[in-house]
């Protein structure tokens, strides 16, 4: 059964931004995020943090959770996608705000925004249109946005992590091909893109001082909190991924169909075990 969708390879995005299923999903990716991690790390003093910017919002739902938690903060979320950054502006009214708002704007380019406008700079899973080549872009348009002594935040992720489901692995390795072939990848070999070990490094180049790091765990086997919130985002975010394996010519669509069930059977397996990785980074622009 065809995906009814087409790879936009300009876009920069593997899967289709404007799709409702999918803004559903990195809403309900970012709420699992954030409890998990909390908004920003502790370190991070949000009393000096008047202006925030929130590259790849999504469907705002970081930007609207720390501009609740910051009346008194200016919040700005901006991402590639129209239908998103229209959602996330209606839940600005419907939640009475009027410290946020947000802009339709690609990461890939520069941002229309003044020199030293932010005192935070967030930014979750965006290796997924950000390719290895424009992050030392992105990287350096947020030193010239921040101001002395504001702070960059970046949280990435490898994956599905390690799983029990042979299906899910099978997949898992699909997407790593994808972002090897799109040129979102850091290493040549192995099953993830390798992001992780070098947002340290890229920030470091990137002129900012004082980074730190820290990793998290999620364990998302059967029976866990995470599992059915991992289970619908999986069920999603692989259905909507198939037009960019087509694409890539990694396999059939017959094939993805297979593959696909067999994913969601397997994880509704009650022996389905499975735990994933992501690390958080952070730093500071020098005075």
């Amino acid at each position: 059964m065809s995906s009814g969708a087409n790879y936009d390879q300009a876009s920069g995005y593997l899967v289709d931004a404007e799709n409702i299923a999918e803004m559903a999903r990195l809403a309900k990716q970012a709420r699992l995020t954030t409890e998990q991690t909390g908004l920003v790390p502790a370190t991070i003093d949000l009393g000096r943090c008047a202006t925030i910017l929130d590259i790849g919002c999504g469907p705002g739902e970081w930007s609207l959770a720390i501009a609740q938690q910051l009346p008194m903060s200016r919040v700005t979320g901006i991402d590639i996608s129209t239908r998103m950054t229209e959602y996330a502006q209606y839940l600005v009214q419907e939640n009475n705000l009027s410290n946020a708002n947000f802009h339709a704007m690609d990461a890939r380019r520069q941002l229309d925004f003044p020199d030293n406008s932010f005192d935070l700079i967030h930014m979750r899973f965006i290796n997924s249109f950000l390719s290895k080549d424009n992050w030392p872009v992105l990287l350096q348009e947020c030193f010239r946005l921040l101001r002395a002594g504001g702070y960059i935040c970046s949280t990435e992720a490898e994956g599905v992590g390690v799983t029990t489901s042979p299906s899910l692995t099978r997949y898992n390795r699909l997407m790593t091909q994808i972002l090897r072939a799109s040129g979102h990848a850091f290493v040549d070999e192995g099953d993830s893109p390798g992001i992780t070990a070098v947002q340290m490094h890229l920030l470091q180049v990137a002129g900012f001082q004082t980074i730190q790091h820290e990793a998290f765990s999620s364990n998302y086997s059967h029976g866990t909190a995470a599992h059915t919130v991992l289970y619908e985002d999986f069920k999603a975010l692989f259905k909507l991924l198939q037009p960019a394996v087509v694409h890539y010519k990694l396999a059939s669509q017959e094939e993805l169909d297979v593959l696909y069930q067999r994913v969601l059977s397997e994880m509704q397996d009650q022996t389905f075990c499975a735990v994933s990785f992501y690390q958080r980074v952070w730093g500071i622009k020098p005075a």
